[in-house]
C-alpha cells in the first residue's frame, strides 16, 4: 500500500519524536527592522553571485504532497535604494524540477549554478541540474547529472573547476529505509563527489548529513558539513593523491542546533541555520499554524568560535534553512513557506 503524504509524516513524526527530545522554548534574539521578500514558495537555499550583487533562491512548494513544480528566483542587490524583490528566472527548465539545495561557482570563466532536483521518478529519483548564464545575462538549463550514489541529495557545492560535492541526508530513496535507519540510528549518508565525468562516494556516511561547504584555509582545504543528528558541523580536510579524492575527518564544531545549509560572508565567516526542535519542525511540516523555531549562527573558522546572531519560536520565520550576511543585510530562507526574511546587519 502506498501511504498518503500525511502518512509519511505521522510516521516520520513518529520516529523523529522517539529519537530526540522535543525541545522547549529557545531565548529569542529579535533584529529590528527584518522586512518579507514574498513571492518564493519554500526558498530552501540560495547562494551568492557576488560579481553580479544577486542571490540566486532555490524555490519549491513542499506541502502539496511535493506534486508541485519548482523554480529559480534572482534577487538583486545591486542598487541599496531599490526595494528587494523576487523575480523568477525565466529558462528552458528541466521535466520534474524540484530543486533542494543550489550552489554557484563561475566555472572554467562561466557563470553556473549546480541544483539538486528530486525528481519523483523511480528510476532516477534525484538529479543535478546544471544552469548556465551567457554573457547577454540569459540563464540556460545544460546538462542533468545522475548518480546512484546519489541516495537523498540534501545540500552541494560546486568549485570553479567543476567538482561537486553533495551532501546526502539519507543512505537511500526507500522511504521505509529511511525511517527504520532513523529507528536503529544507523548512519548511511555520505558525501558523494563529482569529479567532472563521474560520481563517487567518499565513506564519510552519518546520520541525517545536511549542508556542505568548502573553503580554503592557508594550505589547506577544508569541508565542512552539518551533521542534524549530531548538531555538530564537521570538519574535514580534502585530499586529492595520484587523482583520487579523500576526506580526512579533522574534528566537530558544536552548535547546539541542527545544522542546515552553510555559506560564507565577506569576511571569510561561515553562516548557518539551524532547528532546535525536530519535534517543532515537523508539526509546522503537517501545519503551517504550527510555529517552529528558527536559529542563525555565525563561525569563525580560525577560532571555532560559534556565535547566535538571530533567534526567533517562528511568529516571524519558521524553519529557517539558510542564513547569510550580505552587503549590509542578513538574509534567511525557510523550507516552507512563500518568503524570505531580510533584515538590517547585526
Amino acid at each position: 500500500m502506498r501511504l498518503t503524504p500525511f502518512r509519511h509524516f505521522f510516521l516520520i513524526f513518529s520516529i523523529l519524536v522517539s529519537l530526540f527530545n522535543c525541545g522547549g522554548q529557545i531565548q529569542e534574539k529579535p533584529i529590528v527592522g527584518c522586512e518579507r521578500i514574498t513571492g518564493t514558495p519554500g526558498p530552501e537555499d540560495f547562494d551568492i553571485i557576488r560579481e553580479s550583487s544577486s542571490v540566486i533562491v532555490s524555490s519549491h512548494e513542499r506541502r502539496n504532497g511535493l506534486k508541485d513544480i519548482g523554480a529559480l528566483f534572482e534577487i538583486s542587490f545591486s542598487d541599496p535604494k531599490q526595494k528587494l524583490l523576487a523575480k523568477k528566472v525565466e529558462t528552458n527548465y528541466p521535466e520534474n524540477f524540484r530543486p533542494h539545495g543550489i550552489s554557484y561557482a563561475k566555472v572554467k570563466g562561466v557563470d553556473t549554478l549546480a541544483v539538486i532536483s528530486h525528481t519523483l521518478q523511480e528510476d532516477i529519483p534525484h538529479t543535478i541540474e546544471i544552469f548556465e548564464r551567457s554573457k547577454a545575462g540569459k540563464w540556460t538549463h545544460t546538462k542533468t547529472l545522475s548518480d546512484p550514489s546519489l541516495t537523498s541529495p540534501n545540500d552541494l557545492f560546486m568549485n570553479e573547476s567543476g567538482e561537486i560535492f553533495t551532501s546526502n541526508d539519507n543512505g537511500t530513496s526507500q522511504t521505509f529505509r529511511k525511517y527504520w535507519d532513523m529507528i536503529i540510528r544507523s548512519g548511511r549518508a555520505d558525501v558523494s563527489y563529482y569529479d567532472g565525468k563521474t560520481f563517487q562516494s567518499l565513506g564519510v556516511p552519518v546520520m541525517l548529513g545536511n549542508g556542505i561547504y568548502i573553503r580554503k584555509q592557508g594550505k589547506q582545504e577544508l569541508l565542512y558539513r552539518s551533521v542534524f543528528s549530531e548538531k555538530v558541523i564537521r570538519v574535514y580536510e580534502v585530499n586529492r593523491v595520484d587523482g583520487k579524492m579523500n576526506l580526512k575527518y579533522l574534528e566537530s564544531i558544536p552548535i547546539g542546533a541542527g545544522p542546515d545549509n552553510i555559506l560564507e560572508d565577506d569576511n571569510g565567516m561561515l553562516w548557518l541555520a539551524a532547528h532546535d526542535s525536530p519535534y517543532k519542525f515537523i508539526r509546522h511540516v503537517m501545519n503551517r499554524n504550527n510555529l517552529a523555531p528558527t536559529r542563525v549562527f555565525k563561525i569563525n573558522p580560525a577560532t571555532k568560535e560559534v556565535t547566535e546572531i538571530y533567534a526567533n519560536e517562528g511568529s516571524e520565520i519558521s524553519a529557517g534553512s539558510t542564513g547569510l550576511v550580505y552587503k549590509d543585510k542578513l538574509l534567511i530562507s525557510q523550507v516552507f513557506e512563500d518568503f524570505l526574511l531580510v533584515c538590517p546587519k547585526p
